[in-house]
């Protein structure tokens, strides 16, 4: 049986339009896929580094001025919008009395600015890497989620974009799900639900 649905954030609730816009950002592309981050980027997650700092690597990497790769990521951040399939589930989901909750590596700030969607309103607890100093795939953040909010692995089904990070929550005893954008996804999870019942 489950009862409750963890969400990852970026790939699976809210994205960008990398086909449209993927030469715009390209500065950040290993944020598509499951490729290893830069430790900057690791340490940006976590809380650890300031935006000064990931400016200051963006600039030294690609060439940049200080002043365009602080555009740039304002760019990445700005971009984000909600996955409608997605969002619509969530509202199912909400409406049929799943709990819901977030679990999900996002630098502090782009948190702060996409809380702010209207999908949020559906969410019963969230944990967020740069608010923990824990990120995904560690152990210790999906045991974080489930002390917190009283969720038996057993009974919770775990959907994120990464496989290095369904694959942790499975050994951990989640039920998962790895997300591709779109409505075939979407109808995987309510297949999944359906199976393992109420």
């Amino acid at each position: 049986m489950i009862d409750s649905v963890v969400f990852d954030l970026g790939g699976v609730v809210i994205g960008r339009d990398y086909d449209r816009y993927g030469d715009e950002i390209a500065e950040f592309s290993f944020l598509q896929g499951d490729r290893p981050f830069p430790d900057y980027w690791k340490r940006y997650d976590l809380g650890t580094a300031a935006r000064s700092e990931v400016v200051e690597a963006v600039s030294a990497e690609s060439g940049l001025t200080h002043g365009e790769a602080s555009a740039k990521l304002d760019r990445l951040m700005y971009l984000f919008n909600e996955f409608g399939d997605t969002v619509e589930l969530i509202r199912e989901l909400s409406e049929a009395g799943y709990g819901l909750y977030v679990l999900s590596n996002m630098p502090a700030e782009f948190y702060d600015y996409v809380s702010r969607f209207d999908v949020f309103r559906y969410f019963d607890g969230q944990v967020i890497s740069s608010r923990e100093g824990l990120s995904k795939p560690d152990p210790r953040m999906f045991g974080l989620l489930a002390e917190r909010y009283g969720l038996r692995p057993e009974r919770t089904l775990f959907v994120d974009d990464k496989p290095s990070n369904t694959a942790a929550a499975a050994a951990l005893g989640f039920t998962v799900h790895t997300f591709v954008p779109g409505p075939e996804s979407c109808a995987h999870v309510r297949n999944l639900l359906r199976e393992k019942g109420r």
